[in-house]
């Protein structure tokens, strides 16, 4: 939970509070129930010198990488998401790349942030899995992996595509999952894949990914559950290990920045 061990109910917290828990370190687990029915997102900063190629890079790439928001380099107010945030401070856990490698993953980035940084803001499934609870969907979640498809390249980045994936036990759920998804392109839009995990490059389906620690061990998919995979956020992660792009700060996988919009705010009616 964090460093207070006190009891907190985060699915029932309007997202100025949890942010407050946040920026305090009262809260530094993942932010995967908090805030019932608000729109979560993905994060990630880079040097002004890569901000072009990089929106570059998200615009041909919009699956895994929808824009939510840009701010000004060295501006760590995301006004357009929140009206009191600060990004150095608002998500539970981040992650520091230098040259491809991660060497830190703190609870703010104050002693990081520079004037030159550019924050981007990418939309997250968990923002429209409110809307799947809300149909009586049920699925089974497996995690984060990275694939063996090549996202389109753009100027300094290319990479894989990362996937979440999600079981579901009937043609009727696996349906509405789809249809519920494609009313939200800002939040990754319907599945890229759907199939046998081996066809795209995973493996090891169910069992802990190195590069998304964390998460737990499930069963393997029965033989008649139908798999599906979206685009993920922390697919900026992988291309820059894969880049080793001198310096990078992204959310730490499923801490997430809480905006202060409802996740139907950013559907297609």
């Amino acid at each position: 939970m964090g460093k207070n061990k006190q009891k907190i109910d985060p699915l029932s917290m309007k997202p100025h509070e949890f942010r407050r828990l946040v920026r305090e370190e009262v809260w530094t687990d993942i932010t995967m129930e908090a805030c019932q029915g608000y729109a979560q997102a993905n994060m990630a900063i880079l040097p002004k010198k890569y901000a072009y190629d990089f929106l570059l890079f998200c615009v041909r790439n919009p699956r895994p990488c929808p824009i939510l928001a840009v701010t000004d380099a060295g501006d760590p107010f995301p006004k357009s998401l929140s009206t009191e945030a600060d990004i150095r401070t608002d998500l539970p856990k981040y992650r520091i790349f230098e040259n491809g490698e991660i060497i830190d993953e703190p609870n703010n980035i104050k002693n990081y942030w520079r004037d030159d940084l550019v924050t981007f803001f990418l939309g997250c499934s968990r923002s429209f899995l409110w809307a799947l609870r809300s149909a009586n969907i049920t699925w089974k979640r497996y995690g984060a992996y990275k694939t063996t498809i090549e996202c389109e390249p753009a100027g300094f980045f290319h990479g894989p595509l990362c996937v979440s994936v999600r079981s579901f036990k009937t043609s009727h759920e696996a349906t509405r999952a789809i249809q519920i998804s494609s009313r939200h392109l800002l939040m990754h839009g319907p599945p890229v894949y759907i199939g046998k995990p081996e066809d795209i490059g995973i493996y090891n389906l169910g069992q802990p990914d190195s590069f998304n620690p964390g998460r737990p061990i499930v069963e393997p998919p029965e033989e008649n559950d139908i798999v599906m995979y979206w685009g993920c956020g922390i697919t900026p992660q992988a291309v820059a290990i894969e880049t080793k792009i001198p310096f990078m700060i992204t959310h730490y996988p499923a801490s997430m920045f809480v905006t202060d919009h409802l996740a139907e705010e950013f559907s297609n009616l």
